[in-house]
């Protein structure tokens, strides 16, 4: 566990300073810093939807975007490092009403390389992808049982792994050269528990975000 989070930890250091030194050793190079905040989706990649499926939750980060050069229509590397609150339900197949909740917070971090597109000067289109990794900070998750009165609550990483990486993607617009707006999706390679069934992160984000 200790090797875990000095490898994520080494790894933020890392892209922070190789982001900073490709900017520094380019005078056509551009970076940007910038916030974002969105609503999750979370499937837990589970397709029997009747029985188990995401519930609404939200993420937040700051990004730091390095663009190629400084034309309008460019590629760029892009970094999130934020909180990301993954919930989903199950519900028993039974004859009386049980159901599990979880609600799992992650610090996130996508890596991912894209291309910004303009269109008029003042709206642009933006699509990138690439991996991400993330780790498990604190989570709950709760058995209700209403017809036996039963109500067990327990830390989600009990049964859960709290490292998970996988590969992600995101389309937008970019307005004004700073207001973004889009959607994104996450899926996580790496299997995080076979307690219920074999489950992988899948998550499906809307969000808006502010470049400086």
């Amino acid at each position: 566990m200790k090797r875990t989070v000095s490898l994520f930890g080494v790894c933020c250091l890392l892209v922070a300073w190789s982001l900073s030194a490709v900017a520094q050793g380019n005078h056509r190079a551009a970076l940007r810093w910038g916030i974002t905040a969105g609503i999750n989706g979370f499937d837990a990649g589970i397709l029997e939807l009747s029985r188990g499926r995401g519930l609404h939750s939200f993420n937040f980060a700051g990004r730091v975007e390095l663009s190629f050069t400084d034309a309008p229509s460019r590629m760029y590397l892009d970094a999130e490092l934020g909180l990301s609150d993954l919930a989903w339900k199950f519900d028993e197949p039974s004859g009386e009403p049980r159901r599990i909740t979880s609600r799992n917070y992650y610090l996130h971090l996508p890596l991912h390389i894209g291309y910004h597109g303009d269109i008029e000067r003042v709206c642009a289109i933006f699509a990138d992808f690439g991996p991400y990794f993330a780790y498990g900070l604190f989570g709950e998750s709760v058995y209700r049982a209403p017809a036996e009165h039963t109500r067990i609550q327990w830390s989600s990483f009990d049964e859960t792994d709290r490292f998970d990486w996988g590969l992600g993607v995101r389309l937008g617009v970019e307005v004004l050269d700073h207001f973004r707006l889009g959607a994104a999706y996450d899926y996580g390679v790496r299997v995080i528990t076979c307690y219920y069934s074999k489950m992988h992160n899948g998550n499906l984000t809307l969000f808006v975000g502010y470049t400086f």
